[in-house]
């Protein structure tokens, strides 16, 4: 995986590399602490996600955002800053990017998170997900964009998820939902290349991470 960070400060710079190293195989990491140096580095190396710390969602961030957007073509672009106003997260989600990371984050959200973004999905703080993308908490994952439908958590896929994470087999979740177990294996097996989970505990364990259990 290629992954450029781009933080003004080199201390913060090393704390990402370092999590991401320990999280991920075969990793290359680009670091830079302008938008023209990681402007250099897409056009030099490319990338597959990219992590930008910004202090506020402003006019400068959203040229940066367009020029690395543009730089980036899809490639997806997660920010890390104070989630705590909802106004600022919006303008963010508004502008296209996959993710956004509270600074308070543990190291153990920040992977999920980034797992979840490089599987196609989107990360935004749980406590204003839900307003972010208008849906109900028994509904479709908070996770997914209206406009990747294919890409949700359904429903039936939360149910086989809040099930695998109580421990149940196949079989034993076929029987509580009334579904044939072949049905329990193939909602497994998505939600676990949705969330890029190598084994179904560590699929409940991301979803916990990300609070969409």
């Amino acid at each position: 995986m290629h992954a450029l960070i781009v933080d003004k400060f080199e201390i913060c710079r090393q704390g990402f590399k370092v999590a991401l190293e320990a999280s991920f195989d075969d990793v290359t990491i680009c670091e830079a602490n302008t938008v023209n140096e990681a402007l250099a580095c897409l056009n030099n190396h490319g990338s597959d996600i990219v992590l930008l710390t910004m202090d506020n969602i402003n006019k400068r961030l959203n040229h940066a955002l367009s020029l690395l957007q543009e730089a980036a073509n899809n490639t997806p672009v997660v920010v890390v800053g104070e989630a705590e106003n909802f106004e600022i997260v919006k303008e963010a989600f508004d502008f296209g990017i996959k993710g956004f990371l509270d600074r308070s984050n543990s190291k153990s959200v920040m992977i999920a998170a980034i797992q979840l973004v490089l599987a196609g999905g989107l990360y935004f703080p749980p406590e204003i997900q839900f307003k972010l993308l208008g849906q109900a908490p028994e509904g479709k994952s908070i996770t997914k964009r209206d406009d990747e439908k294919d890409k949700y958590l359904t429903r039936r896929q939360l149910e086989v998820l809040r099930y695998v994470a109580l421990g149940n087999s196949n079989k034993m979740i076929a029987q509580e939902l009334g579904i044939a177990p072949g049905t329990v294996k193939v909602h497994i097996s998505n939600l676990m290349r949705d969330l890029q989970a190598k084994n179904r505990t560590q699929a409940v364990s991301i979803a916990n991470e990300l609070q969409i259990l």
